[in-house]
């Protein structure tokens, strides 16, 4: 080889390099990058403690039902019939999950692979968040506010269940950011095209969840009225735009003539939602209240608690703001946080509502800093420095949620796989464990030592939290008696269920528990 030929092939080989470091360079320095590597960390803390770390709820259980039954082509159904308590947004997701990925098995297998579309959306929800928030008020504020959402023991419990809150945020997060990044370029005037895009990625959340129209309607009929937020053109074609999703899905149902059905369900949704009919959440009968749950959950859920309180303060701090963008951030936290506490004490208010007033908190919070600066410039190093605390004690809550067990079910079943008889008859507690064994012939919903009695049953399952809240079929008397004439044979103590125990009881001690009325 030539002195030339080394030369020109050193030469070639410097290009390349050069090439390729430019490439790199430009990666680095991308807007893009920051976010994607915010939405791959928050996968990766989620992927942790997916089938460990977070029990099985009855709601993901019937949720999966119903996104299988879209998986066939159906309208969704939930045991034969058709579900219309909730949109089907989150379960055209869920049916083409199943659909692409061939999931198959039992409820609770189908969950757990179901989970990994709940942890992807929220980690795209952690890096959405960062996007927006960075556009309102920087990069410090993006850093933290993407930090509090990756770690907060709240959201990792939504993001990891088979729940409607987090494939419902996701499209109302990307909507805003669209509107937000229009109002920040430019002329700030919405045009037609980027107003249907932010109200299709709004209504497709609003077709997930009804509630969620206080999230993604609500604030834009407010941006009109407030400050002209918005003007009344371009708020309505946004409007429309999020209508539409929904309205073809009423078209849909009213074509199969099922519209008579969806109007009856979906009246009955409303009631509870209002709190004029109480089935379910803390101001039901029987029910734990809703102090005494926040007290009990503070340990887990503290940092969770500040966001809950911040997200109307915050919010009405952005609203006053001079900035359009930040005004509509701060709209839609006040929508979000009255309506939290409208259900809290007067509503059904269920665990999950909290997500979406979380989701706007955190987002107020951010576009709130800028106001904060103008507004009070010598409390600002106080409020970095609260900021700064509360993100360590999310991420330290975090850690911790991530690391803890709480599989109960998953370990109960590895049990029974490998010693209950074939010939065993076992009586169920619970609604999660009603539908976990709906396929097992074995188990039934004999709850009392008069239905095991009946049912020629010696063994029952019991989780003493949900019992012991009145969340159960079983009265509290049952555990009381299990634990003096039962024999347990498996317990898993968990932050959810508390013990989910498997008990043999021999059938003269239930024929006389019978006889004496316990648990009736």
């Amino acid at each position: 080889m030539t002195a030339a030929t080394v030369l020109s092939t050193v030469n070639r080989r410097l290009r390349l390099s050069s090439i390729g470091m430019s490439r790199v360079g430009r990666l680095i320095g991308s807007p893009l990058l920051a976010p994607f590597l915010v939405g791959l960390g928050a996968l990766g803390f989620r992927a942790i403690g997916s089938s460990r770390s977070f029990e099985l709820w009855g709601d993901e259980l019937i949720y999966t039902d119903v996104g299988a039954s879209v998986s066939h082509g159906h309208l969704p159904h939930l045991d034969g019939r058709p579900f219309f308590l909730h949109p089907p947004g989150a379960f055209l997701l869920e049916g083409g999950t199943i659909k692409l990925f061939g999931i198959s098995g039992s409820s609770m297998s189908e969950v757990y692979q179901l989970r990994w579309l709940d942890a992807v959306l929220g980690a795209l929800t952690v890096a959405l968040a960062f996007l927006l928030v960075r556009k309102l008020s920087g990069s410090g504020a993006a850093w933290i506010c993407a930090a509090i959402l990756a770690f907060d023991p709240f959201f990792l419990r939504n993001n990891s269940r088979v729940f409607l809150e987090t494939p419902g945020a996701v499209p109302i997060v990307g909507g805003y950011l669209v509107l937000v990044t229009v109002m920040r370029n430019g002329s700030g005037r919405i045009s037609l095209r980027m107003g249907i895009v932010a109200g299709l990625l709004l209504g497709y959340g609003l077709l997930t969840k009804d509630a969620f129209a206080m999230l993604a309607v609500v604030p834009i009929v407010l941006a009109v009225l407030w400050r002209r937020t918005l003007p009344l053109r371009e708020a309505a074609v946004v409007i429309a735009a999020t209508a539409a999703p929904y309205l073809i899905y009423l078209i849909v149902v009213a074509g199969n003539g099922l519209f008579g059905r969806w109007w009856s369900s979906k009246l009955d949704g409303v009631k509870r939602m209002l709190g004029l009919k109480q089935i379910t959440g803390f101001n039901a009968p029987h029910a734990p209240s809703l102090i005494s749950r926040l007290i009990d959950q503070i340990g887990h859920f503290g940092t969770s608690y500040v966001l809950l309180i911040a997200c109307p303060i915050a919010g009405l701090i952005a609203a006053l703001s001079k900035d359009r963008a930040i005004r509509l951030i701060g709209l839609a936290a006040i929508s979000m946080g009255l309506f939290g506490i409208y259900t809290a004490l007067f509503g059904t208010f269920e665990e999950q509502y909290g997500y979406g007033v979380m989701i706007a908190g955190v987002l107020a919070i951010g576009a709130a800093a800028p106001e904060i600066r103008v507004r009070w410039p010598r409390r600002e190093p106080l409020l970095r420095i609260a900021a700064v605390v509360l993100m360590v004690l999310t991420v330290g809550l975090g850690v911790r949620t991530e690391s803890t067990a709480d599989n109960g079910y998953q370990r109960l079943q590895a049990w029974i796989d490998t010693n209950l008889p074939a010939t065993a008859r076992v009586g169920i507690t619970s609604y999660t464990s009603q539908r976990v064994f709906a396929s097992d012939r074995r188990f039934g919903r004999w709850p009392s030592p008069e239905s095991m009695q009946e049912n020629r049953a010696n063994y029952i399952i019991t989780s003493s939290l949900r019992t012991s809240e009145g969340y159960g079929y079983a009265k509290p008397g049952v555990l009381d008696w299990l634990k003096k004439d039962g024999t347990a044979l498996f317990t898993f103590n968990g932050p959810t269920a508390g013990d989910t125990t498997i008990w043999y009881v021999k059938t003269q001690q239930i024929d006389i528990a019978a006889r004496q009325g316990v648990g009736s």
